[in-house]
């Protein structure tokens, strides 16, 4: 039987917007070994050279940062997008969508331990931020397969926003893994 969840992209600090969601088999995180992301999107070639050119005249410009690791982000190149949104956190540390965001580098990585750090560290900052629950309730399901952890993290998100973008697919997975777990529905 093969298992579905909504995974999301997490919170965007700019004004380009990828799609909010994407239905994927519960499976291995994607990994970029590398790879050529290049020939998936390849916009993003002229994006990451005029925010690289911007931030050679102005490194600590937050605004170029953010750009330039939310391209890189898009465009699959996770170590770099890391890179950057570091560097941004250096200028606003206190910044949850910039944690979110490198979090979720770090997951597509395969480095879950990291991801749920800065996920933990952006409600730390912000207690509400609604993509770091949501995120962190993805991996315990997706990556660690402790559905019991994850259906806590999403009830208590639904509880919080009752009506999430997401939340009739929070809802569904709910149940569906309250179901593999023995624990039934409602």
């Amino acid at each position: 039987m093969t298992v579905f969840l909504l995974l999301a992209g997490c919170s965007r600090t700019n004004q380009e917007k990828r799609p909010a969601s994407t239905i994927v088999p519960i499976a291995p995180a994607a990994q970029d070994q590398g790879g050529n992301s290049e020939s998936r999107t390849p916009y993003y070639i002229g994006l990451i050279e005029e925010y690289k050119t911007l931030l050679a005249e102005d490194p600590g410009n937050l605004a170029s940062n953010i750009a330039l690791a939310n391209a890189y982000f898009d465009s699959g190149q996770w170590r770099e997008a890391i890179m950057y949104y570091e560097r941004a956190l250096q200028i606003d540390p206190r910044n949850p969508d910039i944690r979110t965001d490198m979090a979720t580098s770090y997951r597509n990585l395969g480095m879950t331990g990291a991801a749920l750090d800065q996920y933990r560290k952006a409600l730390e900052y912000d207690p509400g931020h609604q993509n770091a629950r949501y995120n962190i309730g993805v991996i315990y399901a997706h990556d660690r397969h402790d559905y019991a952890a994850a259906i806590h993290i999403w009830e208590d998100l639904l509880r919080i926003a009752p009506h999430h973008p997401r939340a009739e697919a929070i809802r569904i997975n709910i149940e569906m893994f309250k179901k593999l777990s023995g624990k039934g529905g409602k």
